[in-house]
């Protein structure tokens, strides 16, 4: 058992009991119950759930293996024993130790880990005071477990894949991960640790609704940047994604828009990423995301009285503006790109369903008002060495300089939101249960000196021993990457060079297996493999650069600023400063037919 030596005579507490009493404050009476009612929801799904289909796979892949669902089975048995057997309880525990024992150092199997510590801790409050010191002993070294195999599993993937669902202190996140030393394509408020050849940025507004709302400014300029609802994404694998960090000496980058298309399903989770997200209230997101988007058009309409066009509308005004921006984003987010088009009326219990398995398969849950249990997430669940997010780094819509013009009919937009608050509050406590194992280690390695040795280096993901850094390396090597993606790599080199004063850009391009590019002061590797496909090794990250005139922030944010020929769509066919030849228009007009025979529309 892992304790610390008692004062007063009475049995010294495990390392667990210290972590539940830390975690669980005496404050606030309904703390526990909350979380474990969003807990029996999960052991219900399990229950009901004996072969998930296709589609629970794609959100909690994990469950696909045989083994890995036996170990989460076996825990929710473990948390509905009737009995307070002790013997019987320290079998139970031994066994799911055993079992943990043969998983894959590979993946870090969240959900089972959170079916596990919410197992123990309703086994805790059920049992009506300290567990025996066998049971407390059995209990230690299954959050033991299950933390070495979190931080070995990070280490192995190497790389951490951020959903930043806008208007929830991504931008924040992002600045963080730069101060842990992490490399991204960029960490500046234009890029903002986005992968601009991925084309992940944010959907927003509708070119239809635009239109009229331009008419009724009487406003005739370019188009926005942030209208930009409809445009299509190109299609890039999980697999893509992770061999394009590894070739280009990455550890991080941000997905602003929806998980990918799965080989199957309109959606899928990254599972060879280190995967985190950031919630926020929902109703407070989007407060933010209507006063933001009335600051983006005031900014960019610098001569016209843009407030008039916002105020006295109605919740139908804003769906058509911002279908998803406005209803349900974080559903619609981790659905993917075929449900975030949907018409704004379809979200049921079934997708709600489906978003919490999404949300269940995240290594790394934060809420923006949980600032004690994030900072404690970054420090021992990444393992990031250096602050976390930062009070100071806030853009929010009161730099609107007037009043947020909300829809006359407020109450009812927030009805239609109920579904994301439901999402909000499974997810706060998903994150209350990983506290409680970020706790355990915390106090472990202080109190009792196991150690846990954090990195400035991007935490965990750069900790691999040198024999699993060569199987990852490997077992990607011959991940096909798509030609566009170095198309676009190099697009966005030569315009950071431009940006950073490269003077006049070129580009040297040499085949065989080593061929390099130079754009203007930049020197990126091109390994060009076997099949014709490129990878890219490029800067780990950018000098910051502020662009006036075109930002993007939230609450809690930095700005991001993505200009007319910045992060708009098809960054890989030339699109510059807003400007389109006949051959983008059909180009794109191809790609969208493709795209849509794709999803079935």
């Amino acid at each position: 058992m892992l304790s610390t030596r008692a004062d007063n005579g009475e049995p010294p507490p495990s390392v667990f009991e210290q972590a539940f009493t830390a975690t669980f404050s005496n404050r606030d009476s309904q703390e526990v119950s909350r979380t474990l009612e969003q807990f029996a929801w999960l052991t219900h799904w399990i229950d009901k759930t004996p072969h998930p289909n296709a589609t629970h796979l794609a959100f909690v892949p994990e469950f696909a293996n045989a083994n890995v669902l036996a170990v989460a089975r076996a825990g929710v048995a473990f948390a509905n024993r009737p009995d307070k057997d002790v013997g019987a309880m320290v079998a139970d525990l031994q066994s799911i130790s055993a079992q943990l024992r043969a998983l894959s150092g590979w993946r870090g199997y969240s959900a089972t880990r959170r079916v596990l510590v919410g197992s123990l801790l309703q086994r805790r409050v059920s049992f009506g005071g300290r567990f025996p010191a066998d049971v407390q002993a059995a209990v230690d070294d299954v959050m033991l477990q299950l933390f070495r195999q979190h931080k070995l599993s990070a280490a192995n993937r190497g790389a951490v894949q951020f959903f930043h669902v806008s208007k929830s202190g991504g931008t924040n996140l992002c600045q963080a991960a730069e101060a842990n030393g992490c490399a991204s394509q960029g960490f500046d408020t234009r890029t903002n640790c986005l992968i601009r050849a991925f084309s992940d940025q944010p959907r927003w507004v509708t070119h239809s609704a635009h239109k009229f709302l331009q008419y009724r400014m009487s406003a005739r300029q370019a188009l926005p940047w942030f209208v930009n609802f409809h445009t299509v994404r190109p299609d890039v694998s999980c697999d893509a994604r992770r061999a394009f960090l590894a070739r280009s000496n990455l550890t991080f980058y941000a997905n602003e828009y929806t998980n990918p298309l799965g080989p199957e399903t309109t959606s899928a989770m990254c599972a060879d990423f280190v995967n985190l997200i950031m919630f926020r209230n929902p109703i407070d997101r989007l407060r933010s995301q209507i006063g933001w988007v009335q600051k983006l058009y005031k900014e960019f309409y610098l001569d016209v009285d843009t407030q008039a066009a916002f105020v006295n509308r109605t919740t139908g005004f804003w769906e058509r503006l911002m279908p998803a921006g406005v209803n349900n984003y974080f559903i619609r987010s981790l659905l993917g790109e075929r449900f975030f088009e949907f018409p704004v009326t379809q979200v049921t219990s079934e997708h709600l369903e489906q978003a919490r398995l999404a949300a269940l398969s995240h290594d790394i849950v934060l809420s923006l008002e949980a600032k004690a249990r994030n900072e404690l997430a970054l420090r021992v669940g990444l393992g990031w060495a250096a602050a976390g997010l930062r009070d100071g780094a806030v853009r929010s819509s009161s730099e609107l300089g007037d009043a947020v013009a909300l829809p006359l009919d407020w109450e009812d937009l927030q009805e239609r939101n109920e579904p994301d608050v439901l999402l909000f509050a499974f997810a706060r406590e998903l994150q209350a249960l990983d506290s409680l194992l970020w706790s355990f280690v915390d106090i472990a390695g202080s109190q009792l000196g196991l150690g846990n040795p954090s990195s400035s280096n991007c935490g965990y993901v750069t900790m691999a021993a040198p024999a699993a850094a060569a199987e990852r390396a490997e077992r990607l090597r011959n991940v096909t990457i798509p030609d566009a993606l170095l198309a676009a790599a190099m697009a966005a080199a030569m315009e950071r060079d431009g940006a950073d004063g490269g003077g006049n850009s070129t580009v040297a391009a040499s085949g065989g297996s080593n061929g390099t590019y130079t754009v203007g002061n930049s020197m990126a590797a091109a390994a060009v493999l076997g099949n014709g496909v490129a990878a890219v090794k490029g800067e780990a990250s950018v000098q910051k650069q502020e662009r006036s005139g075109d930002g993007k922030g939230d609450d809690g944010e930095g700005g991001k600023a993505t200009g007319a020929g910045g992060l708009r769509g098809a960054e890989a066919s030339g699109e510059q400063g807003g400007s389109r030849g006949p051959s983008v228009v059909r180009i794109r007009r191809q790609r969208q037919q493709r795209h849509h025979r794709r999803l079935g529309r």
